[in-house]
């Protein structure tokens, strides 16, 4: 199975290079919400093996993810939005000794955490797992990898899908802040942590 997710993890590094400009170019005429950040995510399918680079873009104030909107319904993280808000809402307690919480029907467990170096610092990434209350027990929920610098990166289900953040481009009032090739903090999350099959 490590061959198996290496082998995926390369070929969808290669295709995400080959497809990261998949935006039209020129001049944008889009009008940007005063202060609020954007962030362009560019995802892999990496079961879809296609080179297909998938764009959305996340939408919040003051470096707040919890309150995050969608510009559109039909995006490759849009069906994970409850999730993805679950994982965000909780993201400040995830550095505590709390491990699990029941959000209404919801369960989210903080599975693991490693650290890794990335861009010269130290960076907590976690393995969260949410599901409704019936499957708290079953692993039939989403599984997330997760940090507070760059929120979600990565996800995975029981039913085969597996969806990897490439690149993420931050921009406020129209301007890029940041461009940020998240590849290299996946490899090393895939070679050299066990964030994959630990468990605290």
């Amino acid at each position: 199975m490590k061959w198996l997710q290496t082998f995926c993890l390369i070929l969808g590094c290669l295709c995400g290079s080959l497809g990261v400009y998949a935006q039209d170019g020129g001049e944008s005429k889009a009008e940007y919400l005063p202060d609020a950040i954007y962030e362009i995510r560019y995802w892999t399918n990496m079961m879809a093996m296609d080179g297909k680079v998938h764009i959305d873009t996340l939408i919040f104030f003051n470096n707040d993810r919890a309150s995050f909107e969608y510009p559109n319904t039909d995006c490759i993280s849009c069906p994970y939005r409850s999730t993805d808000s679950l994982v965000y809402t909780l993201m400040p307690k995830f550095n505590t000794s709390e491990k699990e919480w029941v959000m209404g029907n919801n369960f989210v467990r903080k599975s693991y955490r490693v650290i890794v170096n990335f861009a010269k610092y130290d960076r907590a990434v976690y393995k969260v797992y949410v599901s409704d209350m019936k499957n708290k027990d079953t692993g039939m929920g989403q599984y997330v990898f997760a940090s507070k610098q760059f929120g979600v990166i990565y996800r995975y289900d029981a039913r085969g899908n597996v969806i990897m953040l490439n690149r993420i481009d931050v921009m406020q009032n129209g301007r890029i802040l940041d461009e940020i090739d998240v590849l290299p903090l996946q490899l090393d999350l895939q070679n050299n942590t066990d964030i994959f099959t630990g468990r605290d």
